[in-house]
């Protein structure tokens, strides 16, 4: 069990004792950046477009946009500072950039309104979202909602309460209680009147309103009870409840809301939807935790939440349904999520991990997959209550993503352009019908063999053959291999009893032709488009150079339950990736060049044939493709040759392959003998000064403190530091 798996354990352990979770995590934040070696302020196309001036500058929430209609103008708030308070007394002003005058900072009014987490909820009225500007404020000892004519440059008109959200119509509000809201949650509520609930658990009094936006007529919906009555269960008895994250759908016509309550310290949260006329109300999600949420359309919502059978994910769910599907199973930490226009792409992003850095992600439904596209650091400063969210929300062309941001010392806005995700590549691949020979070594593997197979018969896109050797099974393995083979699915043949890495080479030597190849494990299963999107990396390389492709892979028990997501790390440089070769086998993809390569020699001694490979390609000169989502199902149990987890024992034999069998320095030393006059000048330096670190202080010096490496791990930049240091490469 690596970080990130224990990070999730002990998020969920301390998620309903939220003053513990926070104390901790900043002791772990702590002790994290001060032992960690990777120091930056950003990472991706992050731009600045606030103005740098001192003053703190940022948008708010993530379900909604910054921008009018023509994608010209950005609201924004400017403040004096907000790390402080989370909702501070001092006024903000309320203004909006003009991307096309040098990111003008054009004032609209003052709010005295405001918090860290959504500022004064300022957003563009529709339905033309270009004319009003809607944003809240403090006057005459009330809450209420300025409505601002930007066109006429005046303000239109003033609602009797605050919004929290407004109707994509633009014909009425929904308001809730936001000094309560305060109280309870800092940093979402407003801090200029008194919770006159204070000390109330349950108020019979009112906590949803919706106001006509023509009249400001106000009615009251919810009162807290209601909520209390709403399916009540034991976790309620002498809790104190609160409402928040009001969002109506975009045919206005219902809405969801978080229903939270806390009983002794320990918090629980359900989703729940009703109709804007307060009938067919709807326990959407109740399994203790939700998080942040988005309508994608009239019927689905999307949130990161538990579930009992699967855990924290995101899920996208049918309104008035228990019908989910659970998307990008690598993204197990929360995030604020919403979808383009078209709804074709999720953009999310991450809280600060234990280093303070914080990432953005770029996500589509139709591949699964998700894809980092920016991080950026945070100060401590911003922290806990006073944190600075991300919070990514959209253009109104789906180009751009608008994202608050520190990490220049300051509150700003910052833009990211979206890299264009053309899915018309996979279907210009699935035309070529590209032929993919899949080798597969077997050894008494009856259990989980078909279940492979057929994933493997399943691949679409491309042309499939399969080739595998059997290493002497005395199970059932042959049986299966020969109902398969008679169906004309596979052939298969038997050989002297090898290891795993030359049972391997040995397919290579008697695979048929192909345009790739790949290796794969007797019990796994893969994603059907496993092959189709690494063929549609791998044609975008060379073909007269080897190429190879890897990928992440989903760790499952026996039973495909997923135990935690392994995301390699896609942006180590080269030199870093040959000196660790973290390729798994069962994922690599590659080319005719790279096994004729291979097949070329006859190594002495390798550690694993996916490793050998992987040095071979870059060694030559080749190419490759680190696919950080994960596309197979990698499965854990007792009889594997090589796994990721498995308790103890599991994480027993990762340490002694680290420090005892990763031979770095044998393979390139048999890498030289085999391919020296074939490698390119760069790696063949790089592979001398490994084989040669040990023969003089000079050498073993210049690779210790080469700073060539970027491991991206502390701890396994420890383990090879120490392996250099004490010559046991």
């Amino acid at each position: 069990m690596g970080f990130v798996e224990l990070e999730q354990m002990g998020k969920q352990a301390l998620e309903q004792f939220p003053v513990i979770k926070r104390s901790a995590k900043r002791v772990y934040q702590i002790a994290s950046v001060a032992t960690s070696n990777e120091k930056f302020k950003s990472e991706g196309d992050v731009v600045r477009v606030s103005p740098n001036d001192g003053f703190e500058y940022y948008y708010g929430y993530y379900d909604k946009s910054p921008w009018d209609a023509t994608d010209r103008y950005m609201i924004c708030i400017k403040v004096k500072q907000a790390y402080k308070s989370v909702a501070p007394k001092e006024p903000g002003v309320v203004g909006v950039l003009d991307t096309k005058n040098n990111n003008k900072f054009i004032k609209i009014g003052i709010t005295h309104s405001w918090n860290v987490q959504q500022s004064c909820m300022a957003q563009w009225m529709g339905p033309d979202y270009e004319t009003r500007i809607l944003y809240n404020d403090f006057r005459s000892g009330h809450y209420c909602a300025v409505i601002y004519n930007f066109k006429e440059g005046k303000e239109e008109s003033v609602l009797p309460m605050a919004a929290y959200d407004v109707a994509r119509d633009g014909s009425f509000i929904l308001s809730l209680d936001f000094s309560r809201l305060h109280r309870m949650r800092p940093g979402y509520g407003y801090s200029n009147l008194p919770d006159e609930t204070k000390g109330v658990l349950c108020p019979d009094q009112g906590c949803i309103w919706k106001v006509d936006v023509a009249d400001g007529k106000v009615t009251e919906l919810f009162k807290y009870t209601d909520f209390a009555a709403f399916e009540p269960n034991e976790s309620m008895n002498g809790a104190e409840h609160k409402v928040n994250h009001l969002m109506i759908s975009p045919n206005c016509k219902r809405f969801m809301v978080l229903h939270r309550w806390f009983q002794n310290g320990r918090k629980h949260t359900r989703l729940v939807t009703v109709n804007i006329d307060k009938t067919e109300m709807y326990n959407l999600s109740d399994d203790v935790f939700v998080s942040h949420c988005y309508w994608k359309n009239d019927r689905e919502i999307l949130s990161f939440l538990r579930k009992k059978e699967t855990g924290n994910h995101y899920y996208l769910m049918k309104d008035k349904t228990q019908e989910y599907r659970m998307y990008w199973p690598e993204l197990n930490t929360d995030g604020h999520c919403s979808y383009s226009l078209d709804g074709k792409y999720i953009i999310t992003d991450t809280y600060p991990n234990r280093k303070r850095i914080a990432s953005v992600y770029l996500c589509t439904e139709e591949d699964n997959r998700s894809r980092r596209i920016a991080r950026v650091a945070a100060p401590f400063r911003y922290d806990n209550d006073c944190r600075c969210d991300l919070h990514p929300r959209w253009n109104r062309k789906g180009t751009k993503v608008c994202i608050d941001s520190v990490h220049e010392g300051k509150r700003g806005l910052y833009v990211i352009s979206i890299p264009k995700i053309d899915m018309e590549r996979y279907k210009k691949t699935s035309e070529k019908n590209r032929s993919v020979t899949v080798v597969l070594a077997t050894y008494n593997g009856e259990k989980y063999l078909r279940e492979q197979l057929d994933s493997l018969i399943r691949q679409k896109g491309v042309l499939v053959k399969i080739l595998v050797r059997d290493d002497g099974s005395t199970d059932k393995t042959h049986e299966i291999l020969d109902e398969y083979q008679n169906r004309g699915l596979l052939s298969w043949y038997t050989g002297e009893h090898l290891n795993v890495q030359k049972g391997y080479l040995d397919l290579l030597k008697n695979a048929p032709k192909s345009d790739y190849y790949a290796f794969c494990d007797q019990d796994d299963v893969w994603d059907d488009d496993k092959l189709l999107l690494a063929v549609t990396e791998l044609d975008e390389m060379p073909v007269d150079k080897p190429a190879m492709y890897y990928c992440g892979q989903r760790l499952v028990d026996e039973n495909l339950k997923l135990i935690s997501v392994h995301r390699i790390a896609s942006d180590r440089n080269a030199h870093t990736n040959f000196l660790i070769s973290n390729v798994a086998g069962c994922t690599a993809v590659f080319n005719q060049a790279l096994v004729d390569a291979v097949n070329s020699k006859s190594p002495d001694f390798i550690l694993m044939h996916d490793s050998w490979l992987f040095k071979i390609c870059l060694a030559l000169g080749g190419n490759y493709y680190a696919d950080s989502a994960a596309h197979i199902s990698y499965r854990q149990h007792g009889n594997n040759v090589a796994g990721l987890n498995g308790g103890v024992r599991g994480k027993i034999r990762q340490v002694k392959r680290y420090l005892d069998v990763f031979e770095i320095q044998k393979q390139c030393k048999n890498l030289l003998a085999c391919y020296a006059d074939q490698m390119t000048p760069e790696y063949r330096d790089l592979t001398e000064r490994i084989c040669n670190y040990d023969q003089s202080f000079g050498n073993w010096k210049r690779l210790l403190m080469s700073k060539e490496f970027d491991f991206k791990s502390s701890s396994l930049n420890s383990v090879v530091k120490l392996k250099i240091l004490l010559k046991k490469m």
